[in-house]
């Protein structure tokens, strides 16, 4: 993920939908913020990489888990939107 232009975070993607993303990570990030997001993941062996602009809905403590950040998309464009598909399909 990243916030503004120098901001790098790593997280672990932990939920997935056709209108958002949801996060684990070790710190919490403000309700509102926009970020660049990135998934990558494998689905039937292949590389597949997500990467789209979203908004932060949510942002709750889970404990020593840390933070689950729940993101928006603010809009999908064809590789992103099928980056989604193959992720739900593998599901």
């Amino acid at each position: 993920m990243r916030l503004g232009h120098a901001t790098v975070l790593a997280g672990k993607a932990i939920q997935i939908s056709n209108t958002g993303v949801g996060l684990l990570m070790d710190r919490t990030i403000r309700e509102g913020e926009t970020a660049l997001v990135r998934v990558d993941a494998y689905v039937s062996g292949n590389p597949v990489r997500l990467q789209a602009r979203t908004s932060v809905v949510c942002c709750t403590c889970v404990g020593m888990d840390g933070f689950r950040i729940s993101l928006r998309f603010q809009e999908l464009d064809e590789d992103a939107q099928n980056a989604v598909e193959a992720m739900l399909r593998a599901r």
